[in-house]
């Protein structure tokens, strides 16, 4: 009879944590808020030096210039407008950059419905290609996006997308249907 060795489980490597543009941080800071003063001080702090950018950032200072960037531009919303107008702000000052125009052109000639689609080639221009999206149609005008993401809050991706919608002439409805630990649940309708 013979004896098998031992077998070790196999351990699931993680991925490293995205990186994100420098682009993405610009759209947001220094086109979308125009931060000055106290602000550009303050993100110096958490890694990101507005007058000498990086090519790209850890998601953690992403997160914490999020949170910053709804703490001081947003602080008498709740915590889910507030993300929501982050977001809104960071699709506007995006879409003024050199890599957001390229899609902005497009938003209105494509229309909603192709925009929705597009979503994942979108949030990768914005440097998330690890963004995992599920994305089934509602009815003709809306779709439910199951998606995984570790990194952003929800309200923060669907006041984007609503922005990215109003860019392809739409008016949406973005409403969170569920939030986990990786990731959550968009009712997007136009």
């Amino acid at each position: 009879m013979a004896i098998s060795p031992l077998r070790r489980p196999v351990e699931q490597v993680q991925p490293p944590p995205p990186r994100i543009p420098g682009s993405v941080l610009e759209g947001l800071f220094v086109r979308g808020l125009k931060a000055s003063g106290r602000l550009v001080e303050e993100l110096a702090a958490l890694g990101y030096d507005i007058k000498r950018p990086e090519m790209d950032y850890p998601v953690q200072v992403w997160q914490r210039a999020a949170a910053l960037a709804r703490q001081e531009a947003f602080g008498e919303l709740n915590d889910e407008e507030g993300y929501r107008q982050v977001g809104r702000t960071l699709v506007n000052g995006f879409a003024e950059t050199l890599v957001g125009r390229v899609a902005a052109v497009a938003l209105p000639m494509i229309g909603p419905a192709r925009a929705a689609e597009r979503i994942p080639r979108y949030l990768a221009m914005m440097g998330r290609a690890d963004i995992e999206i599920t994305m089934s149609q509602v009815g003709e005008r809306g779709r439910r996006l199951h998606i995984t993401d570790r990194y952003n809050r929800p309200d923060l991706m669907a006041g984007g997308l609503e922005r990215m919608l109003e860019l392809a002439n739409a008016q949406p409805r973005i409403t969170v249907e569920e939030r986990s630990a990786d990731g959550y649940r968009l009712l997007v309708r136009w």
